[in-house]
């Protein structure tokens, strides 16, 4: 059974309590300076004294913090186990290396709600892809300490199946977020409703399936968002970008000669941005059999008349005619977030066995976008919704998941969908008895699911 283990009331150090855990154990770290290089080979739930308190907001005073401090090349938090929490801790001040480290060997890593600033970068990102790693909810600044990878907050050379949601980066000399392995790969991540304030760019070289949403990008000190090469398959909705110092998007093969390709641009904000809202020098970018055009359309560009020389706007600067910008917004897009919707199959009554389980197919039917998929399932019984079990997928396009939740211990249940980032993903459930056979009488087919919220903006693809 998993237990909790208090530092320092029950070991003296965070290293100390990771070797007297076991597997699921959860240490909880006081308020206070901890000088240690911590090692985390255990899969653990490490809790520093503001655990739950948002990073980006937070405004506790500095004895009220676990600060961990240390220099090494390999980070501060070295960890090395699957499903390893980190949520509320300052990490600062590794001279040498990053604040975090994350093995390429494990995945499902849980970063939220960190302060992790002056390091020579912020958080080195990696994963096999397996489970889903988040970094939610954290305030990254000013990580530029001398060193390999110095001025990025999140930086990855390999991994897959990444989630960089809500937080907070500022001060960086590089990139907020860097995204870069040695060879092209299919790095699966969506990088979400972040603010970047007086920061740099989100790069990205070698990556497929990267889904930009949501972000609101300010006085960005370079090209907000920058391709190196070697990407595909990339979707930017929903973005504010405003008033950098060069370009808004700039579509460049610095770092590999093999071009971009299916690249989409959609309701973005982009304006004030000096050089071009939208750079792409010829030859960087490829157009012919599945590789599609630019699509910028209906994005705002600062002025009603469209962007440069079009109209007035941020330029669109496409030597190379690979671009398609019209038609453009005549005024902004406003708050888009990534889109949502939240589908239910309302009560369902148990009548097979106490054994029944509930089946789900879920598929990701868009070909460019990322999906997020939350399932809660609810336990009716009572006259009251009780949460018992909440599942949750990312699905790469054109994919599909398919689940059992037991749900004969209840007599009524309802699943709740919440779907994220993708606005084509159809859900059916039916129900099995003890034998795994379908209970044909109920049997949900995706339009007979009942639509609770939708905020999609109008597709035009």
């Amino acid at each position: 059974m998993a237990i909790v283990i208090n530092v320092p009331a029950d070991q003296p150090t965070i290293n100390a309590a990771i070797v007297a855990a076991a597997p699921f154990d959860t240490i909880r770290v006081a308020a206070g300076v901890y000088n240690e290089i911590v090692i985390v080979n255990k899969s653990v739930q490490l809790l520093g004294a503001q655990a739950g308190a948002d990073a980006r907001t937070r405004s506790a005073a500095a004895a009220a913090e676990s600060v961990v401090t240390g220099s090494n090349p390999n980070g501060t938090f070295q960890v090395t186990a699957d499903r390893v929490m980190i949520e509320g801790f300052t990490i600062q001040g590794n001279a040498g290396g990053p604040g975090i480290f994350t093995a390429s060997t494990g995945s499902g890593y849980w970063i939220y709600n960190n302060i992790i600033r002056n390091n020579t970068f912020g958080i080195l990102l990696q994963s096999n892809g397996s489970m889903e790693t988040q970094v939610r909810h954290n305030a990254l600044s000013s990580n530029n300490q001398a060193g390999a990878a110095t001025g990025n907050g999140v930086y990855s050379q390999a991994g897959a199946n990444f989630w960089i949601d809500g937080n907070l980066f500022t001060g960086h000399n590089t990139a907020s977020v860097n995204i870069n392995p040695a060879a092209p790969a299919s790095v699966n991540t969506i990088i979400s409703n972040n603010t970047m304030n007086t920061d740099n760019s989100i790069a990205l070289a070698n990556t497929s399936n990267v889904k930009i949403a949501g972000n609101f990008m300010l006085n960005t000190q370079g090209s907000a968002i920058f391709f190196g090469g070697s990407t595909s398959n990339t979707d930017i909705e929903g973005n504010t970008i405003q008033n950098g110092i060069s370009n808004g998007i700039n579509v460049t093969t610095v770092f590999t000669a093999l071009p971009n390709t299916n690249i989409r641009l959609r309701f973005n904000n982009i304006s004030g941005n000096p050089v071009a809202g939208l750079n792409v020098p010829a030859g960087v970018y490829t157009v012919g059999g599945a590789n599609l055009p630019l699509d910028a359309t209906n994005n705002w560009w600062g002025s009603a008349s469209g962007p440069a020389p079009i109209g007035t706007g941020d330029a669109v600067i496409d030597p190379g005619g690979v671009v398609i910008a019209e038609p453009f917004l005549a005024q902004p897009a406003g708050s888009v977030q990534v889109p949502e919707a939240v589908v239910t199959t309302g009560p369902v009554m148990v009548v097979s066995s106490p054994i029944e389980t509930a089946a789900l197919l879920i598929l990701n039917d868009d070909p460019l976008s990322f999906a997020q998929i939350t399932v809660s399932a609810y336990d009716l019984s009572s006259g009251t919704k009780v949460l018992y079990a909440q599942p949750m997928f990312t699905l790469a396009p054109q994919t599909m998941v398919y689940q059992e939740i037991p749900v004969g211990f209840t007599l009524v249940y309802e699943l709740v969908f919440t779907i994220t980032g993708s606005s084509r993903v159809p859900v059916s459930v039916w129900n099995l008895d003890a034998a795994k056979l379908q209970i044909t009488a109920q049997h949900f087919y995706p339009p007979e699911l009942f639509l609770l919220q939708s905020s999609f903006p109008a597709d035009n693809s």
